[in-house]
């Protein structure tokens, strides 16, 4: 099962794989000092993959889903 499997959409608004040009790396951010509306950015594209708030939903989740 690759990544692509995962519906990231079921875990959170944000999306693990880019849409667009399939890259799994986001531009740096600093969360502790962003809003949670922030757009989180592809660092490839610059697409837009979710918010701040999606990506703190993702780290709560402890699943296990995206440990490599």
């Amino acid at each position: 099962m690759s990544l692509l499997d995962h519906s990231s959409e079921t875990q959170s608004g944000l999306k693990i794989v880019c849409e667009v040009c399939g890259s799994l790396s986001i531009k740096p951010i600093d969360p502790a000092e962003t809003g949670d509306d922030v757009h989180v950015h592809c660092r490839r594209c610059n697409a837009v993959r979710g918010t701040i708030a999606d990506l703190r939903a993702l780290a709560r989740q402890s699943t296990g889903d995206f440990e490599f």
